[in-house]
C-alpha cells in the first residue's frame, strides 16, 4: 500500500504517518490459512523510518530531537539519508514497511547542494522514491502542503514550491490513499479510510 500524507507545519502529519506505518506493518502479521497444519503466522517485515532532514540550524536539530522522542517505542529502524533513496531501497525487503519523512526535506536537499542551486529536481526524487515503492509492501510518504497562501515569493522559493507540487502530484497519482492533516483533522482525498 502506498499512502501520501500531506499537511502544513505542525499539522500532526508525522505522528499520523508513524501510527499508520506501525499499523500497516502489524497488519502483515495476519495468519495465512489453508495450510496442512492449520494457520501459519506470517513473518512481519521491518519497520523503517527514513529521516531526510539535513539540519541547517538549531531549530532543525530541535525538530529532529522531537521526532526521535515521538517515535520511541514504535520499533522503527531509522535510516538517515538526505539524498540517496536508491541506497535506502537496497536496504529494504519486500515485506518491510517504510515511512519517508519528508519530501519537503528531500526537495530542499536536492535543490541546495553546497553553494549550487539545482532548479529541476523532481525527476531524481521520484526515481528514488519509486525504487522504494517497488521494493517494499507498504510505503508511507510525508510531505508539506505549501499552497494555501497568496503571497508572491522570489523565484527560488516559487521554484521550490513548484518542485514540491510536482512530486506531490505524481505521488498522489500512484498512491492508494492520499490523506491531508489539517489542525489535527484527517481528510481523505483518495482511497479508503485506514
Amino acid at each position: 500500500m502506498i499512502v501520501l500524507v500531506v499537511g502544513g507545519a505542525k499539522s500532526g502529519k508525522s505522528m499520523f504517518a508513524q501510527n499508520l506505518s506501525k499499523s500497516l506493518n502489524e497488519s502483515l502479521k495476519n495468519p495465512i490459512s489453508g495450510q496442512l497444519d492449520g494457520e501459519i503466522e506470517r513473518e512481519v517485515g521491518k519497520l523503517y523510518y527514513v529521516a531526510t532532514m539535513n539540519p541547517y540550524d538549531l531549530e532543525d536539530l530541535k525538530r529532529i530531537e522531537n521526532h526521535l522522542r515521538e517515535r520511541e517505542g514504535y520499533g522503527f529502524n531509522t535510516i538517515e539519508e538526505t539524498l540517496n533513496m536508491s541506497k535506502v531501497s537496497s536496504l529494504i525487503k519486500e515485506e518491510d514497511t517504510v515511512l519517508i519523512d519528508s519530501i519537503t526535506s528531500l526537495v530542499t536537499n536536492y535543490m541546495f547542494r553546497g553553494k549550487e542551486f539545482y532548479k529541476d529536481v523532481s525527476d531524481d526524487i521520484l526515481s528514488g522514491i519509486l525504487e522504494i515503492i517497488n521494493n517494499s509492501k507498504n510505503v508511507v510518504i510525508v510531505s508539506d502542503y505549501l499552497f494555501s497562501d497568496s503571497i508572491q515569493y522570489d523565484c527560488y522559493t516559487e521554484n521550490f514550491r513548484k518542485e514540491i507540487g510536482v512530486v506531490n502530484r505524481k505521488l498522489a497519482k500512484i498512491a492508494d490513499t492520499v490523506v491531508e492533516c489539517s489542525y489535527g483533522n484527517i481528510i481523505y482525498h483518495k482511497g479508503k479510510v485506514i
